[in-house]
């Protein structure tokens, strides 16, 4: 059966194989059973792990984010991610555009006037400040928006990558999760339990983490498609929205890092700089420059103050009492980009070859804050904006479904109704690339760590992960309770790498000591 497989799909890794299969398969029995007792139970893991351990996520990535500043500026910043003579296969942009469309950038776009608005009505910051659902709040919600999606998540992704790419590039070891703990376990980081182990939950994560954002997108196109075509989607709509994505993807899996991806994370960005630019001259043109300007100054002024903040000054009745705003949005946020860590930080290292440590690591965390910095000031507060000044009750809809703030936003400007056909297609774009990047990062693992995993080992985990989005629709009868499960395992899978992002640290400057004696 092995020869088999393999003379269909390649060199096989069938002690991650078979795992990952048989993980998924009691995850779908156990939905299709009982989905509202599974998305309870996830929830009550998930809930249980923020409220007692959100002291420990927020000092642990403030530690990830020291380290990768240290490492950067370090004796250590000159190495390369590579031999000496090799040099960057991507040019800047390119690097720069697949970093942000093949992660979180889909994500960030469909995010980027409906954050913003939740932060200024209800944020704890602005509660505290006395600025709430006013003018004076928006700096600071915008602030706090660009803060869960900027440095912090970029730096965990940028150190997973480092450990995976320095013993991949420079001793040819495979490109899989459990290799980025060479360091500590030698060449039984690729072979042993823990390595495996790895491994197995980095594909679990990713393949449960990318099907749920599928369907959540689903969720929301469904929602612009009713209101910009006046088709309302049921369940079947839903569904053959979702099998056209999944022939997208695929076909662009197929063709390749060098023109799939690659010339859809340069088309994401282009119209997302597109659509801001016009945002940014038809609306309060100056106002929004004002706004940027401000914002950045206050991002990096506080951000040591935000790294750290718990809470801990709000007392109720005399007793010291956290409110839900943190836990809700940071400490989730932390846990989210933690799920991402092994399909997001692996396809940096797939893609960051003959850069230098410095370039790799300030350039990873750097790049696409500019590209976050731009959206978020410019059309989250372009939405704010408009809902102070009383032009349209965007924070009403939003309420009602997340995806409906850049719509009505876009639609009070001449024009603007084009430019939200345009928006569409790019949140489209944005969901193949994402879903693109993770079939290939799979693909990777389970051939191995090649870099060039085959066609029809790319096909099917591309398949796996856009039909079990399908499925888990079917199962919550249009997928509210069935994805809440999913979205729910997927971070309780992901808050392991939290440990395996420490071991990383110490995994990492075992092989730069090493490096700089020349013996590594």
């Amino acid at each position: 059966m092995k020869k088999a497989i393999e003379s269909v799909f390649g060199r096989t890794d069938f002690k991650l194989f078979w795992p990952t299969l048989i993980m998924l398969l009691v995850t779908i029995i156990y939905l299709v059973i009982d989905p509202k007792g599974a998305a309870a139970g996830f929830s009550s893991v998930y809930t249980w792990l923020i409220m007692h351990f959100s002291s420990g996520f927020l000092m642990g990535v403030g530690i990830v984010v020291l380290i990768c500043f240290v490492i950067a500026f370090s004796q250590y910043g000159n190495l390369k991610l590579g031999r000496d003579e090799d040099e960057p296969e991507f040019t800047w942009f390119a690097w720069a555009a697949m970093m942000f469309s093949a992660s979180i950038g889909g994500a960030a776009i469909m995010w980027t006037a409906a954050e913003p608005l939740y932060h200024l009505m209800g944020s704890s910051w602005v509660v505290d400040e006395g600025t709430k659902g006013t003018g004076a709040g928006i700096p600071r919600a915008i602030q706090l928006t660009i803060f869960d999606w900027g440095i912090h998540g970029w730096a965990l992704f940028a150190l997973g990558g480092l450990a995976i790419a320095f013993p991949a590039y420079r001793k040819n070891k495979p490109m899989t999760v459990g290799t980025g703990l060479y360091g500590l376990l030698g060449d039984k980081a690729n072979t042993g339990i823990w390595g495996k182990l790895s491994d197995i939950l980095g594909a679990v994560s990713t393949i449960g983490g990318v099907a749920t954002a599928l369907g959540m997108i689903i969720m929301a196109l469904a929602w612009a498609v009713n209101h910009l075509f006046g088709v309302e989607l049921g369940l079947g709509g839903k569904i053959a929205l979702l099998i056209f994505i999944i022939a997208c993807y695929i076909a662009s899996a197929i063709s390749g890092i060098n023109r799939g991806i690659k010339i859809l994370s340069m088309v994401n960005v282009y119209l997302a700089f597109f659509m801001a630019a016009f945002l940014l001259v038809m609306g309060p043109t100056e106002w929004l420059l004002n706004l940027m300007t401000q914002t950045v100054g206050e991002y990096f002024d506080r951000f040591i103050e935000m790294t750290f903040w718990t809470d801990a000054g709000n007392f109720e009745d005399g007793v010291p009492k956290q409110r839900s705003w943190l836990n809700w949005w940071v400490v989730f946020y932390w846990l989210w980009w933690a799920t991402y860590i092994p399909f997001c930080g692996g396809f940096l290292a797939r893609i960051s070859k003959g850069r230098t440590l410095r370039e790799y690591l300030l350039g990873s965390i750097f790049a696409p804050l500019l590209i976050l910095f731009v959206i978020f000031s410019i059309w989250g507060g372009t939405a704010c904006y408009i809902e102070v000044t009383g032009q349209a009750e965007i924070w009403a809809e939003v309420q009602k479904n997340f995806g409906a703030g850049v719509y009505m936003v876009m639609e009070q400007f001449p024009g603007g109704t084009w430019l939200s056909y345009l928006f569409f297609l790019s949140v489209l774009f944005f969901a193949v690339t994402t879903a693109d990047s993770a079939s290939y990062f799979v693909s990777m693992q389970m051939s191995h760590g090649d870099t060039d995993p085959t066609i029809a080992m790319r096909a099917l985990w591309g398949t796996i992960i856009g039909f079990l989005g399908i499925f888990f629709m079917v199962a919550g009868g249009g997928g509210t309770s069935a994805l809440n499960a999913l979205k729910g395992l997927s971070i309780i899978v992901g808050t392991p790498f939290f440990l395996v992002e420490i071991a990383f640290i110490f995994s990492i400057f075992k092989m730069l000591s090493l490096a700089k004696k020349g013996e590594f």
